[in-house]
């Protein structure tokens, strides 16, 4: 049968017939596909086999919106396998594909000249994640450093190309999954017109990639490690992704905001080991790098441009270390902890960029010492040096506009500070120090560096306003809590394209000549005004980020007094309490700001809305609010599609489940009691040892990067934790997090064992429960950062 297909496939197009899909078929000629959905299952997520495979050269394949389907829409996002598509050959075009439910949509391998056009590989796998709105969980930290044998493959992704060069990918959309799209050792190509959004990974990652152009694509909010207020972590998620030799490349017009980094970029293990190369001479232009927990643009050890960029709400809105020879030139920057922070940078060059109310400027340091070992500072010179700052403005900082430490042949000339509270500040030495040209305007007359042609001007209008971010990264809670007061923080003017450029300056003189040429029939990708955006909107639970196409009610504030605050967030639409178990509506609000006290649990009320909620008195460990929303269709995380005026149930369970345990923590000889292969011995040791520490918690959750506490050990500890709780009957999930080796007891029966040297890992298994149990961990630290977590969650 697949013979006779791929026949009937090879025909002149003049002659094609629409085909119908089989599992396995190989298409082997131009063709046009019988629109439907092929339930295709494949189990393949090294991409070694895929449900449908393509090989030929100069060849169409027109899937007219088909959908290959490896896994069914209730399937949870972790559980789904496979790949969908296998390209060979060159010059093949794929177009108007959609996949759904698999590990990998499209593979392709030595594909000169692919196209894939319009296609659809959303909804993929993405793992469960364990970080909490109360604290993050070291398995969920990722890592792509490492793509020399493919190891980004088994991560999965919407597509992966691999050696295609002069690839063009055009309106590709992957959301709701992992990854978006994956280039290793391509060259010369496009993406444009593209949407890698809502992904807990990567949007787009690039390994050993040059000379491309990444265009008007939408890749927003690829994120996951970030609770508001609480941590910003990011667990190197990202929009864009750079790494190991990938030079020359252009990124404009692209809205790359509410990434973990908005664009990561580092040079790769090569250059840390040698000190040569890097990701070289790559121009980001006129793209929208906003409201990263961590950096806006994070790019090391290399050499590169960003110019016309705007970057809000960031920690960093560039975190620049061990870069040289970069231009950073007519950026805006606002409301980010630190505008610029680069460390041991030379030749760096910032020029006309804008920063508005972060609460530091630009940050310029070296450290006292570094790696003996580390084969970079061996090979280059690494000294902080020769900055030249020309021509930014500076308004409205509540903290330092320049910071040098030890930073030696600074140049700061013909800038503007207005309403800083300090303008420069010089920690430990910065000979050849040179401060020209510069207008102060300030409250009063602060000190300014030693200088020629410098003014300041004095006025009580030039006093700063109070932060809104702390120096940690975190936005300070409690300020604007009324949506449309918050959203009003980012509007700003920043001018992305050439076509905005006219009449404008500094656009014609310092930005035009970088500026790419727009594709024609690009988009305009950025958020539009009044859409929801900023940090407060990154809402990660754990599937990953919330792209607010469902109802969704999530708290707002801590709980105070026992009354906590939520949003109720989705398509507009009326919601209907159906449940709630010792927790009770009290209030409600449009804004957040404007309350209406109920006497009584209202029920309907339109969403989205605000709703002030009381904790019932008591010691219940499983609080729950329910509710059913009809309204507009909504797809869920799974990407299931509920028709508008559909009902589909939304809300909050909190489940605490306290249990008292005894910690203590022991040293073990690593020639004697070595855990793994000498177990007799280390167990004698908990039971007979003598403990270096012990105490009494009632919620298992530790995180080592060194000692376990002063004076403690960082490394070849063991620790013992005993415990019991009460809990009603029923089936529940019992998940540890383990760095390095653990064993599980629940009344003396063994139900999880790790017992190896590994980073941070999640083990689970299944438990039926009730009443009154025992517990036992039994954990073991080799080296480096320890981890050791425990959670009970109904099934």
């Amino acid at each position: 049968m697949i013979y006779l297909a791929a026949l009937c496939m090879s025909l002149a197009p003049s002659s094609e017939q629409a085909i119908e899909l089989q599992p396995g078929m190989v298409i082997r000629g131009s063709a046009r596909v019988v629109a439907k959905v092929y339930e295709f299952a494949n189990a393949a997520d090294d991409a070694q086999s895929s449900a449908i495979r393509i090989q030929g050269d100069g060849i169409v394949v027109d899937f007219g919106g088909a959908t290959l389907r490896g896994t069914g829409e209730d399937v949870d996002p972790d559980r789904r396998k496979g790949t969908a598509l296998i390209v060979e050959g060159s010059n093949v075009t794929v177009k108007n594909l959609k996949a759904r439910g698999y590990r990998i949509g499209l593979f392709a391998r030595g594909v000169r000249g692919l196209k894939v056009l319009d296609c659809d590989f959303s909804y993929g796998y993405k793992p469960r994640l364990l970080s909490t709105l109360d604290r993050e969980d070291g398995a969920d930290w990722m890592s792509y450093h490492h793509n020399e044998k493919g190891e980004w493959i088994a991560k999965g992704c919407g597509a992966y190309l691999e050696d295609c060069d002069g690839f063009e990918v055009r309106n590709l959309r992957v959301i709701g999954s992992l990854n978006g799209l994956m280039l290793t050792r391509c060259d010369q190509g496009l993406v444009g017109n593209s949407n890698f959004s809502f992904l807990s990974g990567v949007g787009l990652a690039m390994y050993r990639s040059s000379a491309n152009r990444i265009l008007h694509n939408r890749i927003d909010w690829c994120v996951r490690g970030y609770s508001h207020g609480v941590y910003n972590r990011g667990q190197d998620s990202a929009g864009i992704l750079v790494y190991e030799q990938s030079h020359k490349n252009v990124f404009a017009y692209n809205s790359v905001t509410h990434g973990g980094d908005g664009f990561f970029l580092w040079a790769g293990q090569t250059t840390m080991d040698t000190g040569q190369g890097g990701c070289n001479d790559n121009l980001l232009f006129g793209n929208d790098f906003s409201h990263a927990p961590t950096n806006g643009i994070e790019a090391t050890f290399s050499r590169n441009s960003f110019v016309n960029n705007l970057i809000l709400e960031c920690w960093h809105g560039i975190w620049g270390g061990y870069s040289y020879d970069t231009k950073v030139i007519a950026n805006t920057f606002g409301l980010n902890a630190e505008g610029i922070a680069l460390e041991h940078g030379q030749d760096n060059e910032f020029y006309r960029n804008v920063f508005r109310r972060d609460l530091n400027g630009i940050v310029l340091w070296q450290n006292p010492s570094q790696d003996p070992n580390w084969g970079y500072p061996k090979n280059r010179d690494t000294s902080s040096r020769d900055p030249y700052l020309h021509e930014n403005q500076f308004h409205d900082l509540a903290g330092t506009a320049v910071r040098l430490r030890d930073t030696k042949g600074a140049r700061i000339l013909g800038n503007l500070f207005g309403s800083v509270k300090e303008v420069v500040k010089v920690d430990g030495q910065a000979p050849g120090l040179q401060f020209r040209g510069n207008l102060v305007l300030a409250t009063e007359a602060i000190p300014i560096p030693e200088g020629v042609d410098n003014s300041i001007e004095t006025d009580p209008s030039y006093k700063p306003s109070p932060p809104l971010m702390l120096g940690s990264g975190n936005v300070i809670q409690g300020l604007d809590l009324k949506t449309e007061d918050y959203l009003a923080r980012f509007q700003v003017a920043w001018y992305p394209m050439p076509s905005d450029f006219k009449g404008v300056e500094p656009h014609q003189g310092a930005v035009a000549p970088f500026a790419p040429r727009p594709l024609e029939g690009g988009i305009r990708p950025f958020l539009k005004p009044g859409q929801l955006r900023g940090r407060r909107y990154i809402l990660v639970d754990e599937w990953g980020p919330y792209d607010f196409k469902s109802p969704k009610l999530w708290p707002r504030t801590k709980i105070e007094n026992g009354e906590q605050v939520f949003e109720v967030l989705g398509p507009p639409g009326m919601a209907r309490l159906l449940r709630a178990v010792d927790m009770k509506i009290v209030a409600t609000s449009a804004d957040g700001e404007n309350w209406k006290e109920i006497g009584h649990a209202p029920t309907h009320f339109p969403t989205p809305t605000f709703l002030r909620v009381k904790y019932e008195a008591g010691q219940s460990i499983d609080r729950q609010l329910e509710f059913e929303y009809v309204g507009e269709a909504t797809t869920d995380f799974r990407g299931r599609v509920t028709p508008a005026g559909q009902p589909v149930r939304f809300g909050y369970r909190r489940f605490h489940l306290p249990i008292d345990w005894t910690v203590k923590w022991f040293v073990y000889d690593k020639g004697t009691q070595e855990p793994r292969t000498q177990y007799e011995a280390f167990r004698k040791l908990l039971k007979e040892g003598k403990a270096i520490r012990e105490e009494r918690v009632q919620e298992l959750n530790y995180a080592w990067g060194g000692a376990i506490g002063p004076g403690l050990p960082t490394d070849f500890f063991a620790t013992l934790a005993e415990g019991t709780f009460q809990i009603p009957p029923g089936e529940y999930v019992l998940e540890v997090t383990s760095d390095d080796g653990v064993k599980v007891w629940i009344d003396d029966k063994l139900v999880i064992e790790n017992w190896t040297w590994h980073g941070p890992t999640l083990d689970s298994a299944q438990v039926s429960l009730g009443g009154r149990h025992r517990i036992r961990i039994e954990h073991f630290e080799i080296d480096g950062y320890s981890t050791l977590k425990l959670s009970i969650r109904p099934k």
